[in-house]
């Protein structure tokens, strides 16, 4: 009688909920603005319309026979076992309404995957935690990001109420911008870990893959502004990387590329700014870049993210700052990827004379330009890393202590900004080297994760050759804690890797 009652006034509060936000417990799907989402939603209805009917019939069926041919009414239950009539009656019956239910659905399928005839197309690369925009064909490339009101409502202890900033966590800094009755092919990708791009009114989603490009396509049917968010569980701030899609008449479309060509030019003005001016517009650039790892008051996560307060780095070189915040480490991005040189010379001048530093010292534009530059030669030559990896000799046997020496290397560099540099790891986080059943387990299950990479552990076996992964496999097996004593040899990791 109590579940009875419970049941009674949850549907109750149920009824409620739905007359009274009848948004925020939709029933059915949405219809969107594209012709493929109509399509999904006309495939969705059918399909439940014929569940319904099949339901209805099967059902109904069964309470007659239940109501009418019950004991009270006389009735004596038939015995028979086998009737090959209605066996096949039963088997056709179901394959023919399945081949009617997969011919709709299949010409759906299709139609989604049809990237033919795109008369544009836009490269979307997921970071964590903002997306890349880049038209490829009108050179029109930046960074979308969470927009500042909800970045600063996020915030614990900012005292704004989130329900005061309009579309709390769904909006950005850029949205994407579309012509529409435009056919748009789109390439997805990601940097760092997998990622998924949606959009509910435009009917599908995609995974953002590392190393991987996935394809997709839409025709935004009308004007407007649609709002999206990243669907894959990709780290901490998983939650704060929403999309925007605006979707304009082609002359609209058409000022806006226009504008935005205009003001990326002048993004690109490398002229000298006051020191004042790197300080105050610094401190926005950090706000939107550095605060939701590093912390707004730049004291960090301990074990996690390095303090910006008291940095040995930041109250260092600044060369060898700007170099690292460039290139990054680690779990730390390469900004110059996403910044550009007036922003990274404000956000460095911010950490030196901000945040509890007071350095004095200053970099312009011009120096991260130069730097820059440098960073492009690093890049040339890292492109030329695979012809230097096949000159590594993989059937020399190394000694254990050889292999020792060079994996601390390699753990130092590729590892310890995760599982911390004496190998405890962070709780909740990165898994604990020290005493891993992994790593101190069967070598070849060890060497198969690192080399295919798990959750937000990067696939190692596309980043490190195989010295060096046959190194820091023995090290972490011999050191920090573990006392395996065993070894694995470069020509034996070189098939396994080949396996992925």
């Amino acid at each position: 009688m109590k579940k009875t009652k419970q049941l009674i006034a949850c549907l109750t509060l149920m009824a409620i909920g739905l007359g009274s936000a009848h948004a925020d417990y939709a029933l059915n799907l949405m219809q969107g603005v594209t012709q493929v989402s109509n399509d999904l939603y006309d495939l969705h209805m059918l399909i439940l319309w014929i569940c319904v009917f099949i339901g209805a019939g099967v059902f109904g069926v069964m309470f007659y026979s239940i109501y009418h041919h019950r004991k009270s009414k006389g009735h004596v239950a038939e015995q028979f076992h086998e009737n090959t009539t209605i066996e096949i009656i039963w088997t056709i019956i179901p394959t023919l309404i399945l081949i009617g239910m997969a011919i709709p659905a299949t010409k759906a399928m299709l139609e989604l995957d049809d990237v033919k005839e795109a008369q544009m197309s836009i490269k979307v690369t997921g970071w964590q935690w903002k997306w890349e925009y880049e038209y490829l064909d009108n050179g029109i490339h930046f960074f979308s990001s969470l927009d500042e009101a909800s970045n600063k409502a996020r915030q614990v202890g900012s005292g704004v109420d989130p329900r005061s900033v309009p579309h709390y966590l769904l909006n950005v800094d850029k949205p994407l911008v579309v012509p529409v009755k435009t056919k748009i092919r789109f390439l997805y990708t990601a940097a760092d870990v997998i990622h998924s791009w949606w959009v509910p009114d435009l009917g599908w989603k995609k995974d953002a893959i590392p190393g991987y490009v996935n394809e997709a396509w839409t025709s935004v049917d009308k004007p407007g502004t649609y709002r999206g968010q990243c669907t894959e569980l990709c780290g901490k701030d998983h939650a704060f990387m929403p999309i925007v899609v605006i979707a304009m008449e082609k002359p609209d479309y058409d000022a806006w590329v226009k504008k935005t060509k205009d003001e990326l030019a002048k993004a690109n003005d490398v002229s000298d700014l006051s020191h004042d001016e790197l300080v105050a517009k610094g401190a926005e650039v950090y706000a939107k870049n550095c605060s939701s790892c590093h912390l707004p008051g730049g004291e960090g996560v301990p074990g996690a993210f390095p303090a910006i307060s008291g940095s040995a780095l930041v109250n260092g070189d600044i060369n060898a700052q700007a170099n690292l915040i460039l290139n990054g480490k680690g779990m730390m991005p390469a900004f110059g990827k996403m910044l550009n040189a007036t922003e990274l010379a404000q956000v460095i001048t911010y950490t030196r004379n901000a945040l509890g530093n007071k350095k004095g010292d200053e970099i312009q534009p011009k120096a991260i330009q130069a730097l820059q530059g440098g960073t492009a030669v690093v890049e040339s030559k890292a492109a030329e890393a695979p012809k230097e990896a096949a000159k590594v000799d993989v059937k020399a046997k190394l000694s254990k202590d050889e292999l020792l020496a060079k994996g601390k290397e390699v753990y130092a560099a590729s590892c310890a900004s995760c599982h911390q540099a004496d190998g405890a790891g962070m709780a909740g986080t990165f898994p604990a080297i020290t005493g891993s059943k992994l790593v101190t387990g069967d070598i070849k299950n060890q060497v198969a994760l690192m080399s295919n990479g798990k959750g937000m552990m990067p696939a190692f076996g596309t980043m490190l050759n195989p010295v060096d992964f046959a190194a820091v496999v023995t090290y972490t097996r011999n050191a920090l804690g573990n006392k395996v004593g065993d070894m694995i040899q470069p020509a034996d990791v070189q098939p396994l890797l080949a396996k992925k």
